[in-house]
């Protein structure tokens, strides 16, 4: 930044925003704005004060000389600088008193009269900000007494100075980073800094602040503050794009600069290949990263170090110089490459060979600074143009919405805002490739992180979860004798960690409390709190990711946040590592587990005869293996122990020097080349191996069975030199296979983390075998049995997160809402609420910032009994079951024996070419009557829901299951669908659909058995936000996205349609973004119809049912709206006509009676409801219709005209009541085998327990 006296901290301003208030482009800078007459000058008033302040600086250093060294000189800094300071910017500063809040004193120095009693604390030019007086005087620092004060009261802003420094300081007590502008008054006078003292005049003048103690939101200073987030927003967005553009500029100068023929030779014969290419960059744009961010945070040097030596540094070594000189447009010039070299100077200056000494700068070293870090670049040139173009998209870049140019500030942004910036390089994939005989770089879009659903984590998702975890444990460690030692046990961990934003979150909070314990101030000053988050990041911190990329980006993030003034880069690798985190063993007793039959499944690609008997021997080999000797066990427990002991070790050596990072470095190194390590690593890689190796001849010898296995773990049989061994080593390379109890000794020696955070990928479960193949879905089957193939990804790493912590210890995670749902939940949820967890905290549905239509749930877990609050959607709760709900979802809901195959979905028909327009079905009708067997309409949710005539939009040519001599019949049909739709199939990698191109991919034969007999069905869609069913006539063809009922009977329509079916739909299906997912499974059957009812109740809810159905069909013809759109308006609360003119675009008189007719579908749904409830015998529960807003769709769409929430919660206790006691009466009559029966929940048995009687 260009004003070397002014520094900010955190996001209250940004340096953007200092440059346009120096060049006039923001608001609020006019005279008038500062309450002076039109005619004055703002500029004139500026100079008046520089000189009227230089004049007051010269008369309070006179004094200043004169006051003893142990005096704090607080009368001196007030009478002779500050006061008169302060009014030279426009306030009336006044002696105040102590003000009382919650209980503390807050001795405030000073108010200005003239704004509401406005902060202002000055104190003596001897007393520090950051520290506070060690024998007498104010309880806390005079930044952290500030501090703590605004957070507490309505206050937003307040000034702190001692004289030397002033700093504006904001309210921060929804953030865990600090957040304040500083001014260095000395070094502004002593040095003359006219430039820095006019921004602070037009920033800190008494015209920008509040002028009533709770109206900061309309200040200027606020609006600034406003201007500044919007800008890092815009600065962050452009600088995504521009880091992507300097690393391919910086690869291309490098590979066609005319001295780098050798760099070009080494590519060329595949001594360096993209990937490593691409690394190199990767770090080199890292090495500047961090340089910029450390110089504008002023973090080079110490505080008190040599200002020759500084000046001699920033002024012709720092990249803040290179940036200044990428605006000379006459120094890119292509034939000079004299900036790399000098840049090149600069890196070695934190080289680890001390070649900084000279100007005190201490080796960073490590990996990102050691010689060997950029490989190749280190020996190769580079042109000016290049590099200060590359500088210049890193520094500068235009505002698309303004146009206007603006500075990144890197000293103001956030570190884990780089994440953001940088993770979308981890979805690019090198490429190198030969233009013209000349060889270029390009980032092409790869398989990275966002084909396996991984994403950035917007900080307003990670802390709750931090609140609802993090937050416990540091409470419980707080208790303890030795608070700080306790807080340094917390171990937590992020399994999918990403650029490491949840862990720098994480270490934040812990580094609070720790700096809390160790100054006995509650709010810490900026340099204790950032020795206590370093030394937090090197004894808490752990994280693991299966992108190499992503893994150095979470260090370089750590590195960032941890670094302090002349120490070396933390050594990181024995805490942040590369893998992945659900393929592996958890615990050391899986070895034990020997070689899974499972392994061997015939998959594709594979010999059928070799996987067969190696799954016949396995099997075998299993039911004839002995015990493990209890010998081999202690051996093994004693070298585990041996190896976590080590550990232990490693985590307790220095890192203050170069030297000692190196010495752990090497420590490491020789644990990870131990033998007895590499022997535990072989023997799990060879477990999981098996299930990747292909069953072919040739890998026969490669395989292993579980009795070799057995000989491998007792030592019996040597595994040097075996061929199986070398392969399962090459797989667990290649496949990134990950051993915690092996990676982290120390932690699995006592059970696990304490905490894991996280926002695992999110990727569907049909989508997993697609994108990681098949072996690795047969994998997760097996290693986190009980599941299936439907589980979502996410429910994985659920299960792997649950294994890895301690008892009584907590994980919080981010997922798609999936989590709570289907093959998912029960994969996931309910088994870890079956093994000793309980769900403690959960944000069912929150809005993903930024992404329109992506809803995610926020939940927290716990390993054994809680005994705390738990909190579902910010309401305290006794209970919350893997529904995300208050414990109705604990209860099993059985399969019904009466529902059974009376649900169905709509024909997959997996061919464009199968469709026609009703014009071509009419023709081809016309020119052979029999072609009508095989046309038919075809209609979708779309025109279901959307068309009020709910017309059919095309045909379709349907050959049912027939043989194709049978299709051939129909001449001019089969040669459509053999034009159109055979070349499409045979592209398909599906067997069916290639083998049988005629017929559709899904016939649904059973449901046409079951509807043969029906003239009409009931339809509705399979996601909507609306649950509207609706007959439909039985001789058209439904799509796949429709779920068909076989019944004509209106009856089934008023029950279906009312509103306690839609209670169980809500409760037991599953969403998709928004939309409910209706599954005839998981819903209709197991829905509980009325049962034993009369006659004459069977025909009144027949005529109700029917009366809704037309009266519905007519209001939507009216109003010329669909289901969805007719429904929306059902649901408007204070409804008017125009709302529904407006809606339908009809002529008023029409939208009169459309308004009436609303109103009239609205009582006809309560009275249909209340008919249904009347057919259960439930008269008791009061359904209280009404507009209510409803938890299971998104706050910005929630209201609806619905029963009250407690009459939803009494009903679904009946519903659930009576589905239990169907299912026992169908048991009991022999319908179900009792082992076959199905239920879709394991929890809880009997829903009278927990307390909800029925």
């Amino acid at each position: 930044m260009k004003f070397s006296t002014i520094r900010i901290e955190g996001a209250i301003l940004s340096a953007d925003i200092l440059d346009k208030i120096e060049e006039g482009e923001l608001g609020g800078q006019s005279p008038k704005d500062f309450g002076f007459d039109s005619g004055v000058k703002v500029k004139d008033e500026i100079a008046r004060a520089w000189a009227d302040a230089q004049d007051q600086w010269r008369i309070f250093k006179r004094h200043k000389e004169n006051v003893p060294d142990k005096a704090t000189g607080t009368t001196e800094t007030r009478k002779y600088f500050i006061l008169p300071l302060l009014g030279f910017l426009g306030y009336n500063p006044g002696l105040s008193g102590a003000e009382e809040v919650n209980g503390k004193l807050y001795a405030i120095s000073h108010r200005a009269s003239n704004l509401d009693r406005f902060p202002l604390h000055i104190m003596g030019f001897n007393d520090s900000l950051d520290k506070k007086r060690q024998d007498s005087g104010p309880r806390m620092s005079p930044h952290a007494l500030v501090q703590e004060y605004l957070n507490l009261t309505e206050h937003l802003y307040a000034i702190v100075t001692n004289g030397l420094q002033l700093r504006l300081r904001r309210d921060s007590s929804r953030l865990i980073k600090l957040s304040y502008i500083e001014f260095n008054l000395e070094s502004m006078m002593e040095d003359e800094h006219f430039a820095d003292f006019a921004i602070m005049y037009r920033l800190l003048h008494a015209s920008r602040m509040p002028e009533k103690y709770d109206s900061g939101a309309e200040s200027k200073i606020e609006k600034y503050h406003q201007d500044a987030l919007d800008s890092g927003s815009r600065i962050r967005e452009g600088l995504s794009k521009a880091v992507e553009n300097s690393i391919v500029s910086l690869a291309n100068g490098f590979l066609q600069h005319p001295k780098n023929e050798e760099f070009r030779n080494e590519i060329h014969n595949g001594y360096i290949e993209a990937d490593k290419l691409y690394q190199n960059l990767l770090r080199l744009i890292y090495r500047l990263l961090f340089l910029m961010v450390i110089e504008e945070r002023n973090l080079i040097y110490p505080k008190k170090a040599d200002k020759r030596k500084r000046d001699i540094y920033y002024n012709y070594y720092s990249i803040s110089n290179l940036r200044r000189l990428c605006e000379k447009r006459y120094l890119r010039d292509r034939k000079y490459d004299n900036l790399w070299m000098s840049l090149k100077n600069t890196f070695r200056l934190f080289d680890d060979e001390y070649r900084g000494s000279k100007l005190d700068l201490k080796p960073l070293g490590g990996e990102l600074f050691s010689n060997n870090s950029i490989g190749a670049l280190n020996n190769c040139r580079l042109d000016n143009e290049v590099l200060l173009e590359c500088l210049k998209n890193l520094s500068v870049f235009t505002n698309k919405k303004t146009g206007q140019k603006m500075r990144v500030n890197y000293g103001s942004l956030n570190v884990e805002e780089f994440g953001s910036v940088y993770e979308s390089l981890l979805e690019r994939d090198p490429m190198l490739k030969q233009v013209n005989g000349y060889c270029e770089f390009e980032l092409v879009k790869g398989e990275g992180r966002s084909v396996s659903g991984s994403h950035y984590t917007p900080d307003e998702l990670v802390q709750p979860l931090i609140k609802h975890s993090l937050d416990y444990i540091i409470e419980d460690k707080l208790k303890e004798s030795n608070p700080e030692e306790a807080l340094l046990s917390i171990k937590v961990c992020d399994v999918a960690c990403g650029s490491g934003h949840i862990l720098l979150n994480a270490a934040r909070r812990i580094g609070i409390e720790l700096a809390k314990v160790r100054t006995g101030e509650d709010q810490p000053s900026p340099v204790p709190l950032r020795i206590a988050i370093r030394d937090v990041i090197k004894s808490c911190i752990y994280g693991v990711d299966k992108n190499p990329l992503a893994v150095e980006l979470c260090k370089v993030a750590l590195w960032l946040e941890a670094h302090n003034p002349g120490e070396p880069l933390n050594f990181f690798d024995h805490h942040i590592k590369c893998g992945d985190s659900i393929v592996g063993l958890a615990h050391k007793e899986e070895l034990e587990n020997g070689i899974a039959t499972e392994a061997f499944k015939t998959l594709p690609g594979d010999d059928k005869d070799v996987a067969a008997l190696f799954r016949k021997l396995n099997k075998e080999e299993i039911n004839t293996r002995g015990q493990l000797s209890i010998q081999l066990k202690d051996d093994l427990n004693k070298n585990l122990e041996s190896i976590a002991d080590f550990y232990g070790m490693l985590n307790r050596m220095p890192e203050h020097t170069p030297e000692e990072v190196e010495t752990k470095q090497n420590k490491y190194n020789e644990l990870s080349d131990g033998r007895e390590y590499y022997r535990l690593k072989l023997l799990a890689d060879t477990q999981v191996a098996q299930f990747f190796i292909p069953k072919t001849d040739e890998n026969k010898e490669k395989l292993v069975a579980d009795a070799t296995y057995q000989e491998y773990l007792t030592g019996e049989s040597p595994m040097q030199g075996s061929r199986a061994i070398a392969k399962a080593e090459a797989v667990a390379v290649e496949k990134s296979f990950f051993h915690w109890f092996l990676e982290f000794p120390e932690i699995f020696a006592k059970g696990g983390f304490d905490c894991i955070l996280g926002n695992p990928p999110f990727l569907g479960g049909s989508k997993i075998s697609g994108t990681y193949g098949k072996s690795f879905l047969n994998y997760l089957q097996k290693a986190y049995y009980p599941t299936n193939g439907l589980c979502d990804l996410v429910g994985y790493f659920v299960r792997r997160n649950y294994q890895l912590i301690r008892d009584n210890r907590i994980l919080s995670l981010i997922s798609t809402n999936t989590i709570c749902q289907g093959a998912t939940k029960i994969s996931s949820l309910d088994f870890i609420l079956e093994n000793n967890g309980e769900i403690i905290f959960v944000i069912k549905s929150i809005k993903w910032p930024g992404l329109a239509a992506v809803y995610v749930s926020l939940f927290a877990l716990c390993k054994g009994d809680w005994s705390k609050d738990k909190v579902l959607n910010n309401k305290k709760v006794d209970v919350i079951s893997s529904l995300f709900d208050d414990g109705l979802g604990l209860f099993k809901q059985y399969n019904l024996f009466q529902n059974n195959n009376k649900g169905f979905l709509g024909v997959s028909v997996n061919g464009l070419g199968f469709f026609i327009s009703r014009t071509e079905a009419k023709k081809l009708i016309e020119i052979n009557s029999n072609y009508k067997d095989v046309l038919f309409p075809y209609i979708t949710g779309e025109e279901l829901y959307n068309d009020p005539h709910q017309k059919p939009g095309r045909w379709v040519i349907n050959f049912f299951d027939w043989s194709i001599e049978k299709a051939k019949k129909y001449v001019d049909c089969f040669k459509i669908v053999e034009e159109k739709v055979k070349p499409e199939r045979l592209l398909k990698n599906d067997k069916i659909s290639k083998e049988k191109w005629w017929l559709f991919l899904r016939m649904r034969p059973e449901m046409r058995k079951v509807c043969k007999n029906l003239n009409i069905v009931l339809v509705v869609t399979r996601a909507s936000k609306t649950l509207a069913f609706c007959f439909k006539e039985n001789n058209i063809e439904f799509a796949d996205r429709l779920v068909i009922i076989a019944s004509d009977k209106f009856f089934d329509f008023t029950i279906m349609q009312s509103s306690i079916h839609n209670v169980w739909a809500w409760k037991f299906g599953t969403t998709l973004k928004t939309d409910l997912i209706y599954n005839a499974e998981n819903v209709f059957e197991t829905f509980p119809f009325p049962q034993n009812i009369s006659k004459e109740t069977e025909s009144e809810l027949e005529k109700i049912g029917e009366e809704y159905h037309d009266f519905r069909r007519q209001l939507m013809l009216k109003i010329q709206r669909g289901l969805t759109k007719t429904y929306n308006l059902f649901h408007t609360k204070n409804l008017t006509v125009e709302a529904v003119e407006k809606a339908s675009k009809l002529e008023r008189n029409v939208c009169e009676e459309a308004y009436q007719d609303i109103l009239t579908l609205r009582r006809l749904h309560k009275e249909m409801d209340e008919a249904v409830l009347h057919a259960y015998g439930w008269e008791d529960v009061d359904l209280a219709h009404d507009f209510y807003e409803v938890d299971y769709l998104p706050e910005n769409d929630r209201l609806r005209y619905t029963i009250s929430p407690d009459a939803r919660k009494e009903i679904l206790k009946h519903l659930l009541k009576l589905n239990h006691k169907i299912h026992e009466q169908e048991v009991a009559a022999g319908l179900w085998d009792k082992k076959k029966s199905k239920s879709k929940s394991k929890k809880i048995s009997d829903p009278n327990q927990k307390g909800l009687e029925l």
